[in-house]
């Protein structure tokens, strides 16, 4: 009888941490989409800023100018950082890409192919 109860127990137990484990990857997924979404518009907005500041400084008005270089450098820095260290994180929610090889791989496979193909066939009248 004692152990049936500590079985019964035991798979209450089990039951309940499953259950919270489930709950606790779920909310964790969401928050890691979440991140990866906003770190994507992040990297998509400081290229965008990057672009305009490069038309301002090809500007002949502003070309040459020490400041504008600077910034551009440290753009480019901030740009190039966001892609190395997190580009793992913006790919996130990207679908994955499998590639898929159509043709046969061995010998024997094509020539296996080769017999079973019977061509078009036409009639000529």
């Amino acid at each position: 009888m004692t152990i049936e109860i500590w079985l019964a127990s035991s798979l209450g137990i089990s039951v309940l941490a499953n259950i919270l484990l489930v709950w606790f990857s779920r909310e964790q997924s969401q928050r890691l989409s979440y991140v990866s979404q906003n770190l994507g518009d992040l990297v998509e907005i400081v290229s965008n800023y990057k672009e305009h500041l490069r038309k301002v400084y090809s500007l002949e008005m502003f070309y040459g100018d020490e400041t504008l270089k600077f910034l551009m450098e440290h753009t480019n820095a901030v740009v190039t950082i966001l892609a190395e260290e997190y580009g793992d994180i913006i790919n996130i929610t990207d679908p994955l890409e499998i590639e898929v090889e159509d043709g046969p791989e061995t010998e024997e496979e094509k020539q296996e192919q080769d017999v079973f193909y019977a061509g078009t066939r036409t009639s000529n009248p």
